[in-house]
């Protein structure tokens, strides 16, 4: 199958019915909404990302098979291409041009798909919509589609994309058909871009807060600290630690209950923050002073030293697996790291040259320099990717660029 042929109805329900079934003995999902229902492909359903199940959320209230936009590491893995490219999924290389990929929906355009696409490029972390790819709004006007935005409710606190287990909660989806074709025609980019990030404007948080729902699992602190890097209380980062429901500092004791609500409670100290949302905003803002003062940055020195396995694809061609090191923070060249293999060799990768930078899932970073693409597998699972990636980018715009 590939996105010229649409998988056929027969195997769309059953698999479909699978996934509905799967998904009721996980959370208690409803629809609150769907123009959808007798509208005619093709047409175009942006969406907030914030599970891995997102794809399925949506496709399983749509009644057509969706051509959706998927990272272009995850082809790499030869089964998972194999079923990507029978769904008539869309590589697109993360948080980096990609004409193959316009191609792709230009291609599922003209031949009457429905095209799923997540502008924020990557799951969001902390329950908020996180800025949209500026380049979204470009495509939007190129393709010139009905626009259907997809909003999904409580998929975060769920299962927060920090965490390793589900939790047992309400989940909200409304499919609401936003624009018509023609809609953007005398629109220029800027204002599609701001249409489009008000109408994918959601906060779980601030959801959670109007509904009261509640999410209950086994040990739903577990991992925040992939979240979480700097506590709040003594300003140190790189000592937080998370146990059962309880999540604190090492360094200075403050802990803190997170709670069904996906809140947290005072446990020894008073509180200072009450979400994850708010903590996270703090902690980017705390990040962005220490980059503008050398002495605070020095602090960070032995917070960026992480083991790590290394894998490099180079082209289209599956992982190759290189080898296991450590990941460095070079504070004599600022705009660098290096990767020193314990087997001797090392690699350095000035910020100037890498392209792409994500997370792949929780725990994988990754970026492209150049044709190929590496990806850090971190050695200690409680290791935060998403500490790598603001750091990464707090320090780029100080990087030399060439014109």
């Amino acid at each position: 199958m590939s996105i010229e042929k649409k998988p056929g109805k027969f195997v769309q329900r059953l698999v479909l019915s699978v996934v509905r079934a799967m998904i009721r003995s996980r959370s208690r999902m409803k629809v609150e909404r769907n123009d959808t229902v007798g509208l005619k492909p093709p047409y175009l359903i942006l969406a907030n990302h914030v599970t891995n199940w997102d794809p399925l959320y949506i496709n399983c209230y749509v009644d057509e098979p969706i051509s959706f936009v998927a990272g272009a590491s995850l082809f790499r893995n030869p089964l998972l291409a194999k079923l990507l490219n029978y769904t008539g999924a869309i590589p697109k290389a993360k948080f980096k041009n990609d004409t193959r990929a316009i191609r792709g929906m230009v291609k599922a355009k003209q031949h009457g798909r429905v095209i799923g696409l997540f502008p924020e490029g990557n799951r969001n972390w902390d329950g908020t919509t996180e800025p949209l790819i500026y380049s979204t709004a470009k495509l939007v006007k190129l393709l010139d589609l009905p626009v259907v935005i997809a909003t999904i409710s409580g998929g975060h606190l769920s299962f927060p994309r920090w965490a390793e287990s589900h939790r047992r909660g309400p989940i909200r989806i409304s499919l609401v058909k936003k624009w018509d074709a023609g809609a953007f025609t005398n629109h220029t980019p800027e204002a599609i871009h701001d249409l489009l990030t008000e109408a994918l404007a959601h906060d779980d948080a601030e959801w959670q807060t109007q509904t009261g729902a509640a999410y209950y699992g086994k040990a739903p602190a577990h991992y925040l600290e992939r979240l979480l890097f700097i506590c709040p209380h003594c300003e140190v980062p790189g000592r937080l630690r998370s146990e059962q429901d309880l999540f604190g500092c090492t360094a200075c004791g403050y802990t803190v209950r997170y709670t069904p609500q996906g809140k947290f409670a005072p446990f020894t100290h008073l509180l200072r923050f009450s979400t994850t949302r708010d903590w996270n905003r703090w902690q980017l803002d705390r990040l962005s002073q220490a980059i503008q003062e050398p002495g605070q940055l020095a602090a960070w020195e032995p917070v960026m030293h992480d083991r790590v396995h290394l894998y490099v694809s180079e082209g289209e061609q599956p992982f190759q697996f290189r080898g296991t090191g450590h990941l460095r923070w070079n504070t004599d060249q600022e705009a660098s790291f290096s990767y020193q293999a314990e087997a001797g060799q090392t690699y350095t990768f000035p910020f100037e040259e890498m392209e792409g930078i994500n997370v792949q899932l929780h725990h994988k970073f990754e970026f492209y320099v150049g044709d190929k693409l590496y990806r850090f597998l971190f050695f200690q699972p409680r290791t935060s990717a998403y500490k790598w990636l603001q750091f990464i980018n707090a320090l780029k715009p100080r990087t030399p660029r060439h014109n």
